[in-house]
């Protein structure tokens, strides 16, 4: 075994925490509770590349450089709350935003590159987080109504002088005047981001460059010219910080440290209230929001094809031969004027058949296959190498469709029943 130090983020629920971790650790891999966010771990062992791990496959666990978790962690939204993430690809921040507001809460993940936003659905996708949605408009225009966001996430495009590490030519990469564009970019991001926040929302600014001015120099600006106000944010657990600089103070700035964490800064503003009436936690309201002009199945067809539409974080929506899912919040928030997707449920055939993805592990009624400690995990592993396997017993000869697959109780994602053998496949 290879000692290592890389980070990553389990994706569940409290409730299957455990059974995560027993994944891994069945697989060999050893790891520790990292103090800052209760989701956060940091390997020990790592026999075989952790993204190689049956619950990576799953989208049970996501990889991440612990210091791109500290944004989320400092902007910190309740349970059901409703999160802008700006600049979104590939994901990181998304869903760990998405996992703190839970599925009763909304994350509308912005990336205004359509390759990256591919990447970013494919993540959210896999990671089963039904209640995202995604868009791809330049984010220094959004065609969203004013001051219509309690909470933003915003990580724009920097120099990336903190990734150093990974890429030791980045400094001479980016340098002297190669910087100023983005210098430029942040700031037309941060006025959009003030436009959108609604008074007494919330704004986490955050890059991974060392640079002054990516970071404190922007923070000077927001605050001076965009007359937003800085909210110290306390010491997280396990990180050596540098102290602010050019008089900002109650920021989080790191320096990369080598196997330990890659240069991060971040900084949580706040947006003076307009009056007392406003409360930051008053759920935002868009009225230029409309009814869907599309067509959502019934919880009976839903039923039918093996999914508890009561499980679900909001209705499915067809799109032509595509299936999304579209969070309650969304319904409600966005407006008309906004192109989006919510994220990908499963086909709909020509004759009307509804056939959910395989990485959709939200329960229904259909045949539930389980397989149990190192026997079941070499059974797996070989039905995802395209190895046919034999169904236990709790399914029956003659079934076929589609079965959930778990593993000690813990639902992985839908494997194809045909006389009672099981297949995987992603088509």
């Amino acid at each position: 075994m290879t000692p290592s130090r890389r980070a990553f983020r389990l994706v569940c629920t409290p409730s299957e925490e455990q059974t995560v971790e027993d994944l891994l650790r069945a697989q060999g891999y050893e790891f520790e509770p990292d103090p800052f966010i209760p989701s956060a771990r940091r390997l020990l062992a790592e026999p075989r590349p952790l993204g190689s791990s049956l619950a990576a496959f799953f989208g049970l666990i996501y990889i991440q450089d612990r210091s791109s978790m500290l944004p989320p962690a400092a902007l910190c939204p309740p349970p059901g709350a409703a999160v802008l993430d700006m600049c979104a690809s590939p994901g990181s921040k998304t869903g760990q935003l998405a996992g703190m507001v839970g599925s009763d809460g909304f994350v509308l993940g912005n990336e205004p590159s359509p390759s990256r936003l591919a990447t970013l659905r494919r993540n959210l996708h896999a990671m089963n987080l039904g209640w995202t949605a995604s868009c791809c408009h330049e984010g220094e225009s959004l065609p969203l109504p004013d001051a219509m966001w309690n909470y933003i996430q915003l990580d724009p495009p920097c120099s990336g002088w903190g990734t150093i590490e990974r890429n030791p030519k980045v400094r001479d990469i980016w340098k002297d005047d190669k910087i100023t564009p983005l210098i430029r970019l942040q700031r037309a991001l941060l006025r959009e981001a003030c436009r959108l926040l609604r008074p007494g929302g919330t704004l986490v600014y955050s890059t991974c460059t060392t640079n002054d001015g990516e970071n404190e120099e922007q923070v000077r600006y927001a605050l001076d010219e965009l007359g937003l106000e800085l909210e110290p944010l306390a010491s997280p657990p396990g990180f050596d910080l540098e102290d602010g600089r050019l008089g900002i103070d109650g920021v989080w700035r790191l320096e990369p440290r080598s196997g330990d964490n890659q240069g991060f800064f971040v900084a949580r503003l706040h947006k003076p209230a307009a009056s007392p009436e406003r409360h930051a936690d008053t759920p935002p309201f868009c009225p230029q929001a409309q009814a869907p002009r599309f067509e959502l199945l019934s919880p009976d067809r839903l039923a039918d094809a093996g999914v508890d539409p009561a499980a679900l974080p909001g209705p499915v929506g067809v799109f032509g031969a595509s299936l999304h899912i579209l969070p309650r919040q969304s319904l409600d928030l966005l407006p008309a004027s906004l192109r989006w997707q919510g994220m990908y449920f499963g086909k709909y055939a020509k004759n009307g058949e509804i056939r959910p993805a395989p990485r959709l592990r939200t329960p229904g009624n259909l045949p539930r296959v389980e397989f149990e400690d190192a026997d079941g995990i070499e059974a797996i592993n070989g039905m995802l190498q395209g190895r046919a396997q034999q169904a236990p017993c709790a399914a029956s000869a003659d079934a076929a469709g589609m079965a959930l697959i778990s593993w000690n109780g813990l639902a992985l994602g839908r494997a194809t029943l045909k006389k009672n053998r099981l297949l995987w496949t992603e088509r």
